[in-house]
């Protein structure tokens, strides 16, 4: 915004000397101490004026004129002082309030500046300065209406005066009037093509309009002006990187603070640039120096939060984002991008209304829906998933991420040949995106379509060189094809994904080496049925030599302690120095299980007394085949959709005569035991642990169950169960074979293709059925 200086003017009214000092001396004074002053002696002029107010402090002239002299060396408060005695002696003199008026402005006193203004235009109604001024001072307040009428009045009173032409420019360039502004501007540089602001605000119009080129090549001319104006530097700088000149757009960003330390924008910007091209640390140094300058700027704090989520800080990061959204609560990007970290730190019931307020503010970002439905995906809520996605997709058909998502969401409403189509046509408008590669190969495994999913993995693999979900989703595959010399090793890329990698410890990992004597800790990962699987490998491993110190989940502490021989046992808390350490499920790979040398010997776990006893105490019916049931699994786990099944779905196997039906199930599935008519005896009651559930176990006949850790629980105390397979199950399970090679009490019935559950209870029902009909009592 143009401003004018502030000017000398001789008062209309009549000094008034002393009367004990001759008054021809006060004149003569007084007109050396303003020759001085237009001449810029300011210390002379100063003496002067001093001189002059000790002969006679009331001397208008001299008041104002001492007062604009301080005005100029930048002492405001002083110069207010001296100018409003001036007016006190005389308020009749237009150039004493207007020059007030610039003083208490450059103080900030917006409204005693606009006041001292209005006085000037009432004593002189045409005078065009005083309008002028008052404009900048409503600008500045953001009263924008007024602003204009101000500088429109000017204009009418001078025509051609190219700054005021400027200043209504910045009214409609503030209004996005953007032609009516690049007109002001066009006009002031034909008054004055030297009037840097307006060829740099011309460029700002170019950038609104989407007219780069033209932006750059308008700062350009400007900065050939001036070219040490960090403004205009700063501007080059976001046209330059708006057209995809990213290096450029850095080197004028540096070149802006270099020559304006305190320009904040400048930084936010650098910082901005820094952040694209992976330079974090430099990022945020630049966005933190931003917020020194200013610590209001919302979107630096919005930056800042981004550089830390870049750099891992994700709590940080969500701090500064709340910061953002305090000072601008309607900032839809600091909205979605808060949603954005919530998710990254697992918190998907806080990030979806993030999102949905991003949304809101903002129906057209399509970043936003598809965050939106990311995180409602991860919530199970898919209907309204698919929903958010659609809505993404609508705004950007050519959105790769959100057909991928969208792909994501099919497969876990069962609708693989949807979500293949959505991965493939993210592949088509993205071909190196190896995240849709990925989940096209998850859609192929869950089709049990193996070769074509071992495929995509490999392709998402060469993609991404330094990914590991090619190396994890193909050694998954491995190990269902049984293939565990190659799966062993891939499984091991797990200690790199954050969501099942075991705990780190700074003693080496055991690889299958003589222990002779040596302490090692044993740790499980995942989930229970994970750990109990592989507690099998504990005697081997002592067999080899280590004094086993063993660290399971509470659940799993009392069962464990069973095991002969263990150094120490614990749930997560320290056990003492140890020279190795191995989590459970890296054991096959130390001891190079194959198929064919699984250690299988059951019963590798038994039950403790105190749970046996207690379990003998159940009121337990002595007729019928006693059958315990489980058909859901862990919410939380990824694919339980797919493993778990509503307890109306096992109608065909309800209400068998000879049958017994008793619940192990645990959780909120348990509670659909009231929605069914047939009698089925609810164990939870018995239950505390693991411990309490095989003891139970030890008195059912039979267990029926989808793929939860209760069936490894059966398997590890060598009882009969049997286990409701999905047409892609778990790798452990193998493909095809009805018995498993890792419990051999085990039977699989597995669904003939995807989703069709009716066939598989149909085949329990069967089966359960012959099998009560040979057994009688339990007498």
């Amino acid at each position: 915004m143009s401003r004018r200086k502030s000017s000398f003017a001789r008062p209309v009214a009549r000094p008034v000397a002393k009367k004990t000092q001759p008054p021809s001396r006060l004149q003569p004074l007084l007109a050396e101490a303003i020759r001085e002053h237009q001449a810029g002696h300011l210390e002379e002029a100063q003496r002067l004026y001093l001189e002059v107010l000790a002969i006679d402090a009331q001397q208008a002239t001299g008041l104002f004129g001492l007062g604009l002299l301080q005005h100029q060396l930048g002492r405001y408060e002083a110069a207010a002082r001296m100018m409003e005695r001036a007016i006190a002696v005389d308020d009749r003199v237009v150039a004493y309030h207007s020059n007030l008026g610039d003083t208490l402005h450059a103080q900030k006193k917006f409204d005693a500046a606009a006041e001292a203004y209005q006085r000037a235009l009432r004593l002189d109604p045409v005078n065009e300065d005083a309008h002028f001024a008052l404009g900048n001072v409503r600008m500045e307040q953001g009263k924008l209406s007024e602003a204009k009428a101000h500088y429109q009045d000017a204009l009418r009173l001078k025509p051609d005066r190219a700054d005021t032409h400027s200043n209504l420019g910045n009214v409609f360039l503030k209004t996005e009037q953007l032609e009516e502004a690049r007109g002001c501007y066009e006009r002031a540089l034909a008054l004055d093509p030297g009037l840097t602001e307006a060829q740099n605000n011309l460029g700002n119009v170019y950038l609104k309009q989407g007219k780069l080129a033209e932006a750059a090549e308008q700062y350009t001319r400007a900065l050939a002006l001036d070219p040490k104006s960090a403004e205009t530097h700063n501007n080059l700088g976001n046209a330059l990187r708006a057209q995809g000149n990213p290096e450029q757009a850095r080197a004028s960003f540096e070149r802006a603070v270099e020559l304006g330390p305190d320009c904040s924008d400048a930084y936010n910007n650098l910082g901005v640039i820094l952040q694209q091209q992976g330079e974090e640390e430099e990022a945020a140094a630049c966005h933190q120096r931003a917020l020194e300058l200013n610590p209001r700027d919302a979107g630096a704090w919005n930056n800042l939060a981004a550089a830390l989520r870049g750099l891992g800080q994700l709590q940080k990061a969500a701090e500064y984002y709340e910061r953002a959204l305090a000072l601008r609560p309607d900032y839809s990007d600091a909205h979605n991008n808060l949603g954005a970290v919530l998710q990254e730190l697992g918190r998907l019931e806080d990030a979806v209304p993030r999102h949905q307020r991003a949304v809101e503010l903002n129906p057209q970002d399509a970043g936003a829906w598809n965050n939106l439905g990311v995180a409602l995906g991860g919530l199970g809520r898919l209907q309204e998933a698919a929903e958010s996605q659609a809505h993404a997709l609508a705004i950007n058909p050519e959105y790769a991420e959100a057909h991928n998502n969208l792909g994501v969401v099919c497969k876990d409403q069962g609708k693989l040949e949807e979500a293949a189509a959505c991965h493939l046509r993210a592949l088509e408008l993205r071909p190196d995106y190896a995240g849709a590669e990925n989940n096209l190969g998850n859609v192929r495994r869950s089709q049990g379509r193996l070769a074509e999913a071992r495929a995509c993995y490999e392709k998402a693999q060469s993609l991404q060189p330094e990914g590991v979900d090619g190396v994890w989703n193909r050694c998954l595959v491995d190990l269902l094809e049984g293939n565990y010399a190659e799966g062993w090793r891939g499984y091991e890329a797990r200690k790199q994904l954050k969501k099942i990698a075991p705990r780190a410890f700074p003693q080496p990992a055991w690889q299958g080496e003589p222990l002779d004597g040596a302490r090692i800790l044993l740790h499980s990962e995942q989930g229970l049925g994970d750990a109990l699987q592989f507690l099998r490998y504990v005697p081997l491993v002592q067999a080899r030599g280590g004094a086993v110190a063993l660290d399971v989940p509470p659940m799993l502490q009392r069962l464990a302690a069973q095991l002969p021989g263990l150094d120490a046992l614990t749930t997560g808390e320290p056990v003492g120095s140890f020279a190795w350490q191995c989590p459970l499920m890296s054991l096959p790979l130390a001891f190079g299980t194959t198929v064919d040398t699984i250690p299988a010997q059951v019963p590798y776990l038994n039950v403790p007394e105190e749970a046996r006893r207690k379990a003998a105490e159940w009121n337990w019916p002595e007729q019928g085949l006693r059958v315990g049931l489980v058909w859901s699994g862990n919410p939380k786990y990824s694919d339980d959709r797919v493993r778990s099944v509503p307890l109306s779905m096992m109608g065909p196997m309800l209400g068998l005569e000879g049958v017994q039906l008793f619940s192990l199930q645990m959780g909120p599935a348990a509670e659909r035991l009231a929605e069914v008519e047939t009698k089925i005896v609810d164990l939870r009651p018995a239950i505390g642990d693991m411990a309490d559930t095989a003891a139970l176990l030890q008195h059912l006949d039979l267990l029926v169950t989808v793929d939860t850790s209760v069936a490894h629980l059966a398997g590890a105390l060598g009882r009969p169960f049997w286990v409701l397979l999905p047409c892609a199950p778990d790798w452990r399970w193998l493909t095809e074979r009805e018995d498993s090679p890792w419990y051999p009490t085990a039977r699989l019935f597995r669904q003939p293709q995807f989703g069709d559950w009716q066939a598989v209870m149909e085949r329990v029902r069967d089966a359960l059925g012959v099998l009560a009909k040979t057994r009688g009592s339990h007498e």
